[in-house]
Parts: C-alpha cells; structure tokens; sequence
C-alpha cells in the first residue's frame, strides 16, 4: 500500500528544499516502527479538520500527535525539522485552497496494491481533529442539520464510536466504496459553514491572548 491522491489529482504543492516530498515523509513516520505515528494521509485528514473547523488549534497541540506524543527536534539540521517544514508547507496549502479556490481543493489517500483509493487513514485522521475541539464542532456542524454534510467522512470513523447510529454496518461498508468521491465536496462545505465562526473566535482571543491563556493552565 502506498500513497496516492484521489482520482485526477497528484500530490499538489512543491515543498520547499528543506521539506520532503509527502511520499518521503509517510515512508519515513510509517517506516520507522515507533509507535504512535502515523502517515501522511491521516495527516492530511487531520489537517482537513484543523483548518476546515470552528475554532483555531494551536500547532503545540497537534504536532506532538503526529510524533508519537512528542515533540519534535526543530533544529535546521534535523530530519524531525524538515518533516515538519513538510506538514506545515501542506497546511499552508489546505488553508490556501478552501480560502480561495475550494473547488481545486483535494485529500491525500492511500492506494492498496491493486489501485484501489483507501480512505480510512485520512478519516481517521480527520476525526482526530474533530476530537480536539468536540464542543466547537457539536455547536458548529455535529449537533446541527449540517451533520449530514460529515457523512462521506463518518463512514471511515472507528467502529468503536458510532456517529451514524441510523446507519447499519453494511450501509458504511457499501458507502465506503465511494465515499471518498465526496469528501473534497464535504470539507470545502465545512469549511464555509465554520469560517465565520473562526473569525469570530480569532476577533474575541487574538493569538496573543491565546498564548498567554495556554502559558496559565
């Protein structure tokens, strides 16, 4: 299984020299056995929800997810560096395109051996983001009649937490045929709804108070 994009879209953005390209990161965090890290794809959907969502994530708060709990070495010469330069240059590009062009807007998805688009890792991911801030995206998105929007993605959730109680287990299994056909549509979708609360939010508590908040816990 390797990485792969969906239908009629390439791994877009050129990372900057010192960055690697995001096939050479998911070798290097999956590739690597230690536990807790994860692959680019569910990076990729752990972004989605991060800069699709309701309220601002510090980078504090995510990045020592994606490093088995850690945080990484940011030293120029590292290669925890340069992996990280990689993940910000695609944040970049996500927060760009559902800003300005949502419709060119596409999902980094594995692809198993016989071609075949595997999105269970970018759903898992995305529903990681949609953790860290479950309150907001109750308010914004779950608890409202913009839930259904989420579909495409939820049918990839964990089994364990069952966010379409109203959908049988074999519904998910035949919609996740295809679903990923529908997640670019939904993120941009999201993203529209939640952008005015984010503004909202970034109006009440300016980065710097954010900061000084967090310095306080």
């Amino acid at each position: 299984m390797g990485l792969g994009a969906s239908p009629g879209c390439g791994v877009t953005g050129a990372p900057a020299d010192t960055a690697f390209t995001y096939s050479e990161l998911d070798m290097l965090l999956r590739g690597t056995g230690r536990d807790g890290s994860i692959g680019v794809s569910a990076i990729d959907g752990l972004i989605a929800a991060l800069v699709a969502g309701p309220s601002f994530v510090h980078p504090d708060e995510w990045v020592p997810l994606i490093f088995g709990g850690h945080r990484p070495n940011l030293d120029e010469n590292s290669i925890e560096y340069r992996a990280v330069k990689t993940i910000f240059n695609r944040y970049n590009e996500v927060s760009s395109l559902l800003a300005d062009r949502p419709g060119a807007y596409q999902p980094i998805f594995m692809v198993d051996d016989m071609g075949k688009i595997v999105a269970k890792d970018w759903g898992v991911g995305f529903m990681l983001g949609v953790g860290l801030r479950s309150a907001e995206w109750g308010k914004c998105i779950l608890l409202t009649r913009h839930r259904a929007l989420l579909t495409p993605i939820l049918v990839y959730a964990d089994s364990s937490i069952d966010l379409l109680p109203d959908m049988s287990a074999s519904e998910k299994r035949r919609r996740q045929t295809s679903a990923h056909e529908q997640i670019a549509g939904a993120v941009a979708a999201v993203h529209a709804i939640c952008n005015p609360h984010r503004a909202i939010e970034a109006h009440r508590n300016p980065p710097r108070s954010r900061r000084s908040r967090r310095a306080h816990r």
